[in-house]
């Protein structure tokens, strides 16, 4: 498989995300988690929060979950290539069509 040089791995390099990715997926398939003692960072007077992160917005069409048109946000974007004309969230890939605001 070629390797490509545009578009965007939002937050890391390729190779770096893909480690991320991969480790976050063998974490949670896991049969046991590990046990809290074993865990050496502690976050104390934690809460759940949010955060804002990449993400595409615009109309949908072929999307599983939104009626075609629907307007929609994505789950956060991981890779970004408006040349190639797509992008990869953590859930699928989108083929890019008119963007919001047309280059001049």
């Amino acid at each position: 498989m070629k390797e490509t040089r545009r578009g965007i791995y939002l937050g890391d390099d390729r190779r770096a995300l893909i480690a991320k990715l991969q480790s976050l997926v063998t974490d949670l398939a896991a049969t046991d988690f590990p046990h809290p003692a074993s865990i050496p960072v502690i976050i104390d007077k934690w809460k759940v929060g949010r955060r804002e992160v990449p993400c595409l917005l615009g109309e949908t069409f072929g999307h599983p979950n939104i009626f075609d048109g629907g307007s929609s946000i994505s789950s956060e974007l991981f890779y970004f290539d408006p040349e190639g004309g797509i992008a990869r969230t953590i859930s699928r890939w989108y083929r890019l069509g008119i963007p919001a605001i047309p280059r001049i």
